[in-house]
């Protein structure tokens, strides 16, 4: 019968190896805007369709609003065509970053049909 004995000891550093390999790979940059923006907590309220619904939603201020149409869009199950975003009786433009409007943590943003936006 033969046993194995599993104590031999390694002279490798796997450790080395690992190493050298991360500081060889190329350092990929993130495509979200880093330039000032913070993350922010915010509520969008949709009186679209029947009932009032309410999401919470965590965002990047430097993020475009066209983005954050899409995502709100998916979170409601509406086309993001199909409503525009509000904030303090303004509404936002497409092109611009959320810092743009002075949208502060806890802020609510309601979603109003773009038939009656202007």
């Amino acid at each position: 019968m033969n046993i194995l004995n599993f104590d031999e000891e390694f002279d490798e550093n796997l450790d080395e190896d690992l190493e050298s390999e991360s500081s060889e790979q190329d350092i990929i940059e993130s495509k979200t805007p880093s330039r000032g923006s913070k993350k922010i907590t915010i509520y969008f309220m949709s009186t679209i369709g029947p009932g009032e619904k309410k999401q919470k939603l965590n965002v990047n201020d430097g993020n475009l609003i066209s983005d954050i149409k899409e995502t709100v869009g998916n979170l409601f199950a509406l086309n993001p065509l199909d409503f525009h975003l509000s904030h303090g009786g303004i509404t936002l433009d497409e092109n611009n970053p959320l810092s743009e409007y002075n949208v502060q943590n806890g802020d609510d943003i309601l979603l109003i049909p773009a038939s009656i936006a202007g």
